[in-house]
């Protein structure tokens, strides 16, 4: 009788070591994928910000920290300026190399980008801030 309890402590002691190494690679399994997706996730630690303004000329964006950003209105009349870490802009229309309009206080977060728009008639520029 002593050997079938010792069989059954063996069996038992086997099936215990073997839950407790699945349950510790499921764990670690777990936090591997959590520190991938974590990495993944903090790479978008950036905005733009876009609009309309007359094609050829300039936008530039001013940060509070010190850091401009310009772009060159295309043809389409549309502007794009990438890769603008969270922050509060000046954000400006040149043109000829002489700010025309500008709009202060754009802030720029990560996820959805602000939209700044120029429109100049008859050689006066304004800013419109589209939500």
């Amino acid at each position: 009788m002593k050997i079938n309890q010792k069989s059954q402590v063996n069996r038992h002691s086997k099936h215990e070591f073997r839950f407790a190494f699945k349950l510790m690679s499921a764990i670690a399994i777990g936090a591997i994928g959590a520190m991938t997706f974590s990495a993944a996730h903090a790479q978008e630690t950036d905005s733009h910000i876009f609009g309309k303004a007359p094609a050829g000329t300039v936008v530039k964006a001013h940060s509070d920290t010190g850091l401009t950003r310009h772009g060159t209105v295309g043809s389409n009349g549309r502007y794009n300026l990438p890769s603008l870490p969270p922050g509060t802009y000046l954000v400006s229309l040149e043109k000829d190399g002489k700010a025309v309009a500008s709009q202060p206080n754009i802030g720029v977060f990560v996820g959805p980008a602000p939209q700044v728009d120029f429109a100049c008639d008859n050689d006066q520029c304004s800013a419109i801030r589209v939500h």
